[in-house]
């Protein structure tokens, strides 16, 4: 036995209805230019989705504190000068620890560029 309209309904489905984008005369799908406005708040729109669909706040992300930029730029600085000093010196300066102001140097290095890691 046949339903009735049973084919109909696949007919209906598949018309493609539901579609946003529109086809040109050769095929080719063209796209909808993009907000302006969207782009650039992404994370505000995440987190208002995230609180409509659970019912919760989603805490924005916190703003970096304004001495974490430049003591990084210091760190990276003073670890190069520090570098530099050890090879021009021949190893005399500026510390009488021999190899280990290589690790000193980069140990500052290190320490810069872990705290650009954290800048936003």
């Amino acid at each position: 036995m046949r339903r009735k309209g049973g084919a109909g309904k696949s007919a209906a489905g598949k018309s493609g209805a539901g579609k946003t984008a529109a086809k040109t005369a050769g095929g080719e799908v063209t796209e909808k230019a993009k907000d302006s406005t969207r782009s650039t708040s992404v994370k505000k729109a995440a987190a208002e989705e995230g609180r409509r669909t659970t019912g919760r706040r989603v805490a924005a992300a916190p703003q970096n504190p304004a001495w974490l930029a430049p003591t990084a730029v210091v760190c990276l600085v003073l670890g190069l000068l520090y570098l530099v000093t050890y090879y021009i010196s021949a190893g005399q300066l500026p510390l009488p620890i021999g190899d280990w102001n290589l690790a000193a140097g980069f140990g500052v290095l290190l320490v810069g560029g872990g705290m650009l890691m954290f800048w936003k």
